[in-house]
């Protein structure tokens, strides 16, 4: 591989982003104030800081470029559009644009540094108990938003480029131990009655939260003992299939539907009677109440899993439940099965005795 040819260091003349291939000049002008200009090309920016220096000296009036170019939102914009027709999880990209955009939206798009992007995301992963993967998931997003911006010249850098990823655990996950589940359960019968039912749900389904939070009555089919999702992050439509609990938990809710009036289609709601998105709310004050820590939601999910591998069932299975694209999300929990490479081993001590056997005979 030929090697990068090293770049000449010259006077006011500096790449502002290493690595991006944006070089800037900067200079102080006749009234002694400072001055910056972002050029492009090392040569392009050697030539524009010869040309300030000679106007300098001469006395002609520097003309200054505005700073401007496209605000955040609208390379946003259109990397949402852009994603309608490939990414396999455009809901989730949109979400996490449109969550970005919330803060860097009218901050034009050139102008944002790596320390405001790790800054926020930093901010938000605090605020909102990210996982690392979700930390990156973001990360990702706004990268991927300057990536088709800078495909198509209106920005001169990525830098979300520069922000360092968080190292992501595939090892031990935490899940409910029975009593934490029981004291939960008590905090929960005691203060919010009406939500058990999403506690039921989640805990015997493993579903997603943001599957749980949307499905409607339409999608539960109740002779079939299963829920249909239109869409899962996997990006395809799948089934969860209902144990008893399950099953009964939602004739309960849906019961209690009839009986409050409610009219919308969703399946969960509030101490008002309105629908419920987000449950982080009252399941950190249940969890306060339960002296329960280090619990999520997604808690309720890892619990799930968990519980079908300790009772024996084989890891395609759960994969299957589970609804993961790949085996490898679901090995995560293969350490709580020792069993069944026990199991596996211990079939071939047959093997020795029947061959001696035929041997001797």
């Amino acid at each position: 591989m030929p090697r990068k040819k090293a770049v000449t260091k010259h006077k006011g003349v500096y790449e502002k982003y290493p690595g991006s291939g944006i070089w800037w000049v900067r200079w102080t002008d006749a009234e002694g104030k400072r001055r910056t200009e972002s050029i492009g090309t090392h040569g392009d920016a050697v030539a524009r800081y010869q040309t300030v220096m000679t106007e300098k000296r001469t006395g002609v009036l520097i003309p200054i470029k505005k700073a401007r170019g496209l605000r955040f939102e609208a390379i946003a914009k259109a990397a949402i559009e852009d994603s309608k027709s490939h990414h396999r999880d455009h809901r989730n990209f949109k979400q996490r644009l449109e969550s970005a955009s919330s803060h860097f939206g009218r901050m034009v798009a050139d102008h944002i540094k790596p320390n405001d992007i790790r800054d926020w995301l930093n901010d938000q992963a605090e605020d909102n108990e990210w996982e690392p993967a979700t930390f990156n998931r973001y990360k990702a997003a706004i990268s991927k938003a300057y990536k088709l911006a800078l495909s198509n010249g209106d920005v001169h850098t990525n830098p979300a480029r520069f922000v360092q990823q968080r190292k992501e655990s595939h090892g031990r996950v935490r899940f409910l131990q029975d009593d934490e589940e029981d004291r939960l359960r008590e905090a929960i019968l005691n203060k919010r009655p009406h939500c058990i039912y999403q506690f039921d749900v989640a805990l015997h389904t493993g579903m997603r939260k943001g599957n749980q939070f949307t499905v409607t009555w339409s999608q539960v089919d109740f002779k079939r003992s299963a829920i249909d999702l239109d869409t899962t992050k996997n990006g395809s439509a799948g089934t969860i299939h209902l144990n008893q609990t399950a099953l009964e938990s939602l004739k309960a809710l849906k019961s209690e539907h009839e009986k409050r009036g409610l009219k919308f289609d969703t399946l969960f709601f509030d101490h008002r009677s309105q629908p419920i998105r987000d449950p982080r709310e009252w399941f950190a004050e249940a969890c306060s109440e339960a002296k329960v820590t280090g619990v999520t939601w997604h808690t309720l999910r890892h619990t799930f899993a968990s519980r079908l591998v300790m009772a024996g069932v084989d890891l395609k299975t759960v994969q299957e439940a589970m609804l993961h694209k790949t085996i490898a999300m679901t090995a995560r929990y293969a350490h709580l099965s020792p069993k069944h490479l026990k199991d596996a081993v211990s079939r071939l001590d047959g093997k020795k005795d029947g061959t001696e056997a035929q041997r001797i005979a």
